[in-house]
């Protein structure tokens, strides 16, 4: 899992991001509160990386992972993917798409190493 998100939020940022902001600049807004959605996400990430399953707080600290995650999925998705969707329409996504699954085996799996953890 932490691995998972480390490599979404990376490739999401260096590639998805940029294209969104391009193809629809009244997004901005919009992806610069989602990169720092992602700065929690990594820290937390790292946190649950270093803690025993057994520690007391493991569970609660992955409830509030999972509420963080879900809550910004459901933005996304939500309030400015449907934007982002048509002006890119179903060519240009699938493109960015494949960019995307290409640039998985170049991101980082530790969370600290996106560089929107340290922004």
């Amino acid at each position: 899992m932490i691995e998972e998100l480390t490599v979404h939020t990376w490739i999401e940022e260096k590639i998805f991001y940029p294209a969104a902001r391009a193809a629809v600049p009244d997004t901005t807004d919009h992806v610069l509160e989602s990169v720092e959605e992602h700065h929690v996400v990594l820290w937390m990430l790292s946190e649950l990386a270093r803690l025993d399953p057994e520690d007391e707080r493991f569970d609660a600290k992955m409830t509030v992972l999972m509420e963080n995650v879900r809550h910004h999925v459901e933005e996304e998705e939500k309030e400015w993917f449907p934007q982002v969707r048509s002006a890119l329409g179903r060519n240009r996504l699938g493109e960015l798409g494949e960019q995307l699954s290409a640039a998985k085996p170049d991101a980082p799996h530790d969370p600290l190493q996106v560089p929107s953890a340290h922004e």
